[in-house]
């Protein structure tokens, strides 16, 4: 062991006393003005030489200079071993001053490190630190005897107790009281330590870009952070930010400190290969009707991507928008992409109903008292899938029906639509025009001889406009009536004149009509003239 003083007189005997020697070999001391010369005495000791004290004595020391003592275990023993040095002021003995107040933090949490110091004390050697138990000083339990000068500035590692931290200075031959100056300490509660919030697992991404783990502190506070990583796990930038950024799968540790009081926290995050989405749960609505444009397709659920999602349908911008609306009908393309870049697509196909048709026959003339079809299933090109049929007019609503036929009395128009299970809804109409032109026809001869020959009666004949004859009535040249009828139908042979007057034949004559025919369209018309009766 090397042992430094410094002279105080020339002449001075250092005598080393051992003791608890391995191999009882002893000591053997030499004297040296540097730790490079040869030494200016030495003792070699002896074998065996046991507990037997071992001396040298120098006589030209010069007063003020360094020196250096060494004690060495003879033959390698290993021993205990006082020192007596003679005369009593031989070595230089400094004065020393008393240590100052320290300075460092007071309030910290259990293991936090910081730097504690005093002023440098005139004299001093060496300065001792102490502490409550479990108290580091430079990595050293308490109480640590920390050398000159640099030991008045150290860095401390506080345990789990608060209490005073304490520093007194000392050299060879002196020191200061215990706890010559002292600083509380207080211990703060683990609930000041920071709050790592950190998604877990995490993934790379399938950019070129490193990805950056995403990592939430609470409280806010000025914080140092350190991140490392396990031999997969590469850091490419931000080792000291909160958010690092990595490009390797593997394992890292974040430690947060927060600088004011040393409280920190760990925590750690496994970074796994990209998430790549591989499915999604979506709903299609296809198009409603036939060119409505209305199709949609909304994404209800993506599998093992990485959240938030953005979509892009056929190569266009991608939006966060999981619902595309107004889609056209075909083969569309739907992208799905993570907030790790990863990408999955997918095809599907929007489909169209055929167009829901109706067509009415064309516009047509009709004579008052002709019918007509308002509708056949042949008016419709897809008939299953009318759920619904309406017509304007709505006195035709009857008449939607195979084989229902109408019989107008006015020109009109109509229209028809169709409506399916889906709302698509169709329409026609149909102009119908009435010739109102009277079909009447009343004879000017009849030969009523009974030979079945179709004018053997006098009477009234009308086309399909004529709804009814009101009456017929028949005089002769004086103007005495000879034959009434009323309320028959046209083209009746049987309710006409006979040519009979009160049961006898009339003889050929001339004779005058009036009748008053009743038509369809609700009017009347007056017809007046003469019939010549033959035999």
């Amino acid at each position: 062991q090397w042992i430094g003083f410094i002279a105080n007189t020339s002449t001075a005997t250092f005598t080393a006393t051992p003791f608890f020697c391995n191999d009882s070999n002893g000591v053997q001391i030499a004297l040296y003005s540097d730790c490079k010369s040869a030494p200016l005495a030495c003792n070699v000791g002896k074998q065996y030489g046991g507990i037997t004290p071992v001396s040298v004595t120098v006589s030209d020391l010069n007063p003020g200079s360094n020196y250096f003592l060494l004690v060495d275990g003879y033959a390698g023993d290993l021993c205990n071993f006082t020192i007596e040095v003679t005369p009593d002021d031989a070595v230089y003995e400094p004065a020393l001053g008393m240590v100052g107040a320290i300075t460092g933090p007071t309030d910290l949490c259990s293991g936090a490190t910081f730097q504690f110091s005093v002023a440098p004390v005139s004299g001093a050697g060496a300065y001792i630190w102490d502490g409550p138990p479990g108290t580091l000083v430079n990595g050293d339990s308490v109480p640590v005897a920390a050398l000159a000068p640099g030991g008045a500035i150290v860095q401390i590692t506080v345990g789990t107790q608060s209490g005073p931290i304490c520093v007194q200075a000392a050299n060879s031959c002196k020191q200061n009281p215990p706890c010559a100056s002292s600083h509380q300490v207080n211990i703060l509660p683990d609930t000041y330590r920071p709050a790592i919030t950190m998604e877990k697992p995490q993934s790379l991404n399938c950019t070129e870009q490193p990805a950056q783990l995403a990592v939430s502190i609470d409280p806010p506070a000025t914080y140092r952070y350190d991140w490392v990583s396990d031999s997969a796990g590469h850091i490419v930038a931000g080792a000291n930010k909160l958010n690092a950024k990595v490009d390797s799968v593997g394992l890292y540790t974040l430690t947060v400190t927060n600088q004011i009081n040393g409280c920190s926290s760990t925590d750690s995050v496994e970074v796994t290969e990209p998430r790549i989405p591989d499915n999604a749960a979506m709903y299609i609505r296809h198009i409603s009707c036939y060119g409505n444009k209305d199709g949609l397709l909304r994404v209800d659920s993506v599998m093992n991507g990485q959240e938030p999602y953005v979509y892009s349908l056929d190569g266009k911008a991608f939006n966060v928008d999981p619902t595309i609306r107004y889609l056209e009908p075909g083969d569309h393309n739907l992208t799905i992409q993570g907030a790790n870049g990863c990408e999955w697509d997918t095809t599907f196909t929007m489909l169209e109903p055929a167009e829901l048709l109706v067509v009415l026959d064309p516009d047509t003339t009709l004579h008052l008292g002709q019918s007509f079809e308002v509708w056949n299933d042949a008016n419709v090109n897809y008939p299953d899938r009318v759920k619904q049929t309406t017509v304007t007019p709505p006195e035709l609503d009857s008449l939607l029906c195979i084989g229902c036929v109408f019989v107008p009395d006015h020109s009109f128009r109509y229209r028809v639509t169709i409506v399916d299970s889906n709302g698509c809804r169709a329409t026609d109409d149909r102009l119908i025009v009435v010739n109102k032109e009277r079909y009447v026809y009343v004879p000017n001869v009849f030969h009523p001889d009974s030979d079945a020959d179709g004018n053997d009666y006098f009477t009234i004949y009308g086309g399909e406009d004529v709804d009814r004859v009101l009456y017929l009535r028949v005089y002769n040249r004086w103007g005495k009536p000879v034959f009434e009828n009323r309320d028959f139908q046209p083209n009746d042979l049987f309710s006409g004149w006979d040519g009979r007057i009160s049961g006898d034949q009339a003889i050929p004559e001339v004779f005058v009509y009036e009748t008053e025919i009743l038509f369809k369209d609700g009017e009347t018309v007056l017809y007046r003239g003469d019939v010549t009766l033959v035999r």
